[in-house]
């Protein structure tokens, strides 16, 4: 059976994934790059339980500031055997848990609040993913990829049920907005479209509708009156799927 984790916040929003951003500061803490994903979570955000487990930690850390680790109550498929799992939520509110240890939660119950304890810049969830193993007595437990270069942590995105959407709403020429400036980012970074004027980026004009049907001939399943006549001035529902299933 494959571990599947609900998203622990309702706005699935990522910051930094797994691995991204080696600057200095990661090497000082013995990693090789970030070791779990960054959600966009405001100040007081509500946070909550991505399975069923226990409870294992709930308090300060010093890198992590105020955190929770949960751990599976069973085991799943991983690397061809089975193993428990242990999710890992940091830089919570002070005063905020609303669990402690040894406790026994459940998939969606809210534990805390997002916040900016520890070693953070700014209020972020940081959402973590390790393999583990029991050791000879129930209360010694090991991480199974203790040595990989992210202190046992693995990529939590292909185990999240709710995928990273970064386009939600569809667009329109004219329109001006940050989803426009993801969108245009997207294009520059795969080559769809040439790079524009600081003044023109989050604005919908024609090189954006020109990248838009590029893009739209390559991936979408287009009718006559949209490849001819529309020729890029909207991102409908299709494209919008489209765009989610490509994005990297």
């Amino acid at each position: 059976m494959k571990l599947t984790l609900s998203s622990p916040l309702k706005d699935f929003f990522i910051n930094q994934r797994f691995g991204e951003n080696a600057t200095p500061i990661y090497g000082q803490l013995g990693l090789m790059g970030h070791n779990g994903i960054d959600f966009r979570a405001p100040d007081s955000t509500p946070v909550y339980a991505s399975h069923d487990g226990r409870v294992t930690f709930a308090g300060y850390d010093g890198s992590g500031g105020l955190g929770v680790v949960i751990r599976t109550n069973e085991q799943y498929e991983y690397a061809g055997e089975e193993a428990f799992f242990k999710t890992i939520y940091w830089h919570l509110k002070k005063d905020s848990l609303l669990v402690t240890g040894s406790q026994q939660v459940f998939r969606g119950q809210m534990i805390g609040l997002a916040d900016n304890t520890g070693m953070s810049t700014g209020a972020h969830l940081h959402y973590g993913l390790k393999p583990i193993a029991r050791g000879e007595n129930d209360w010694t437990w090991f991480n199974l990829e203790q040595t990989n270069g992210y202190m046992g942590a693995i990529n939590p995105e292909p185990y999240l049920v709710e995928k990273f959407t970064p386009f939600t709403r569809g667009m329109a020429i004219g329109d001006y907005s940050d989803d426009v400036k993801t969108l245009q980012a997207y294009f520059l970074r795969t080559g769809l479209m040439q790079p524009i004027p600081q003044d023109e980026f989050g604005y919908y004009g024609n090189k954006t509708a020109k990248a838009v049907l590029t893009f739209q001939i390559k991936y979408v399943q287009l009718s006559w009156y949209e490849r001819y006549i529309m020729r890029g001035v909207r991102v409908g529902p299709k494209t919008l799927a489209k765009l989610n299933e490509t994005y990297s």
